[in-house]
């Protein structure tokens, strides 16, 4: 009986051994599947953080230094103090600004998105002085504002979205959005750099200038909204009709869209009614006009916008990162 029992427990050893090395297997190519995954989210990341690291100096440094157009924030605290001590280097002085910034975000945000943060202002800070000293010949202020403030914003968009900041403002930004996610970066960004500005006017007193830099603060707020939210433009439609089969028939069938049938009650009328409710492409709404109006013509069709929507056909639930 015990050798019997004895032989069984040997048995059941021989299984556990036999399955021991498959599971291992299994779970080593886990593993390199997992850190290959994670491996190509970093390049992606990393060529991203580059990227918009570029972009963000060439705006500074091609187009709003050479002129003195500030650009808000610490950027254009450092091209005050530029001004006064011509031999540091904007890009410097926006490194050295940043130290007790970065300290603050590594409290505030951790090690991970500050890492970042601070290779961005290693990389850029002297490319800003390199591109400073590269003259395009476009002399016309409202050209390097607009370009520039087109470039800075976009480059800081990218930042974001790659989960880095170009330091500075940037990070007092997040963490004030962190506080109050209502409220998009770009309006945060563009209130704090107007304090900057008024302290540029009091300093030169050049108003055409301070104005010339609003115009760039402008295009770099709309840049940066438009490179981290997107242009969706989606419309929300509610349309209330008697016929509301026919008319999500029409839809669906013609434009391939996706329909919801909420349910109303006329307070007039006291009848029940089915409301279609569908999310489309500002270049789907004049055929789905011409579909209601050819169907239904007494239709009462409510057009509204959607500043984002996610889900299929639209964007993914993980592109808002920040």
């Amino acid at each position: 009986m015990k050798r019997k029992q004895k032989n069984g427990e040997t048995a059941k050893a021989v299984e556990k051994k036999n399955k021991k090395p498959a599971r291992t297997a299994e779970e080593k190519a886990m593993k390199k599947a997992d850190r290959k995954t994670r491996l190509q989210k970093f390049f992606r990341k990393f060529g991203l953080v580059l990227f918009g690291a570029t972009v963000y100096a060439a705006g500074l440094g091609m187009f709003l230094d050479p002129h003195n157009l500030s650009a808000g924030g610490v950027a254009g605290i450092a091209m005050l103090l530029n001004h006064f001590f011509p031999v540091i280097g904007t890009g410097i002085f926006i490194l050295i600004l940043n130290i007790p910034i970065l300290i603050y975000g590594t409290w505030r945000f951790g090690a991970k998105f500050m890492g970042f943060t601070a290779f961005v202002l290693a990389y850029s800070s002297p490319l800003i002085d390199l591109f400073a000293g590269m003259h395009l010949g476009v002399d016309d202020l409202l050209l390097n504002a607009l370009l520039g403030g087109a470039l800075l914003g976009s480059g800081m968009g990218f930042l974001f979205r790659a989960g880095a900041s170009s330091g500075g403002v940037d990070i007092l930004t997040k963490s004030l959005h962190k506080r109050f996610p209502h409220m998009k970066m770009g309006i945060i960004h563009f209130g704090l750099d107007l304090v900057v500005l008024t302290v540029t006017l009091i300093v030169f007193r050049q108003i055409d200038i301070v104005l010339y830099a609003v115009v760039g603060l402008v295009a770099s707020s709309y840049m940066m909204n438009t490179t981290l939210y997107g242009t969706d433009g989606a419309r929300l439609v509610y349309i209330v009709s008697d016929k509301p089969e026919e008319l999500s028939e029409e839809l669906m069938r013609h434009q391939h869209l996706g329909l919801t049938y909420l349910q109303g009650f006329g307070a007039y009328t006291g009848k029940e009614k089915r409301v279609i409710m569908c999310v489309l492409r500002p270049k789907q709404l004049p055929k789905a006009r011409e579909f209601v109006a050819q169907c239904d013509p007494h239709a009462f069709m409510i057009i509204s916008g959607a500043s984002a929507v996610f889900g299929v056909g639209f964007k993914p639930y993980n592109d808002e990162v920040v």
